[in-house]
Parts: structure tokens; C-alpha cells; sequence
């Protein structure tokens, strides 16, 4: 397994866990305090997940040449994920969607604490 799918797998994992760990009581803290750190990140790193930088880097260093298409490389984890389902969102809507999901699920765990 290349290092890119790692991270890919790791990144997928995660976005489960913001999905689906409310559903566990006990996790509920760790979203609370983990949610705003992870916008925060995005603040910090001109709205980019750290993981998605890496897996590009990686997908920069396991291809030859750079032959593979760039706009792959440079895409987000997301924008990756909505292009395999056919989905094409301006840039400035899903980064919209994106941190109104977020703070959303932010709120939901706050209010079931």
C-alpha cells in the first residue's frame, strides 16, 4: 500500500469519526474540543487540511516525473471524494459547505454533552 493511501485511508477514517462519533456518548467531549482544533488548522493552513498536503506531497513523490494529472495531485481530500460521485462544486461553495459542516457538528455534540 502506497503512503498516499494511508493517508487517504486515515483522512476517510477521520471524516467517519466527525460523522458518527457523536453517536457514542463518550466521544462527544473529544468532537467538542476536537472540531474547533480542526477549524483552526484550516485558519492557520489557508483552508487545507494538513493530511490532504500530505497525501499530495506523497502523490508528488510516487509519480514519475510528475506524469500524473496535476489537477488530481492538487485537489482536496473532499473535492477528490465528490469528483469520484460526479459531483463538481466551485471551490468557494465547498469550502462553504465544508466549514458550515463542521461548526454544525460542533454544535450538535456541544448540545448533547
Amino acid at each position: 500500500m502506497k503512503k498516499s493511501e494511508i493517508i487517504s485511508y486515515i483522512h476517510s477514517l477521520i471524516l467517519l469519526y466527525i460523522f458518527l462519533g457523536w453517536m457514542i456518548e463518550s466521544q462527544r467531549g473529544n468532537l467538542v474540543l476536537f472540531l474547533p482544533t480542526l477549524q483552526y488548522q484550516f485558519l492557520m493552513n489557508d483552508n487545507m487540511c494538513i493530511l490532504t498536503q500530505l497525501e499530495n506531497k506523497f502523490l508528488r513523490d510516487e509519480t514519475n516525473d510528475g506524469e500524473k494529472d496535476k489537477e488530481i495531485i492538487n485537489d482536496s481530500f473532499i473535492d477528490k471524494k465528490l469528483k469520484g460521485f460526479n459531483l463538481n462544486i466551485l471551490p468557494e461553495k465547498r469550502e462553504y459547505m465544508i466549514h458550515s459542516f463542521v461548526y454544525g457538528m460542533f454544535v450538535f455534540n456541544y448540545f448533547l454533552m
